[in-house]
């Protein structure tokens, strides 16, 4: 029970830290040395459902209500801009997604607040390196054909 509710104090203080964006957190351009630390803790607990490829060909992916994203057009179909925030805040739960479960599910966030070890990075430094990974893996738009 001790364990729970030490949980639960942790999950209140992080939801209250990220409720409300921080603009100053948005960086203005990719980072890859983040990229390339976000990239084992992608593979840890994002790669089964969006797969290594990032497309939603995860080893359970076919197992899911809902597919999974493809994580490498969320610039294409963002008009050319990566959407920084937007996937910080759904990978911390401060934006949930109907495709992780359920609002009272647990997200990342919460998990990262409680994991620990010698290389274990914090909750924010874990959500932003996995962010400039998503980020790092984008795929370029097809050029507009050329008009006649």
């Amino acid at each position: 029970m001790k364990r729970l509710s030490v949980f639960a104090l942790t999950f209140v203080l992080l939801a209250t830290a990220q409720a409300q964006p921080d603009a100053s957190r948005v960086p203005s351009k990719l980072d890859l040395k983040e990229a390339r630390a976000g990239e084992v803790i992608y593979v840890r607990y994002c790669a089964s459902c969006h797969g290594l490829s990032m497309k939603g060909d995860g080893a359970v992916a076919s197992g899911l209500r809902n597919a999974p994203t493809d994580l490498t057009t969320l610039t294409v179909n963002n008009r050319g801009v990566f959407p920084y925030e937007l996937v910080a805040s759904i990978i911390d739960g401060r934006t949930t997604s109907r495709i992780h479960g359920t609002p009272d599910m647990p997200v990342w966030g919460e998990i990262f607040a409680v994991t620990t070890g010698t290389e274990a990075p914090s909750a924010q430094a874990a959500v932003r390196r996995i962010t400039h990974h998503v980020w790092s893996r984008q795929v370029k738009a097809a050029p507009a054909p050329l008009k006649k």
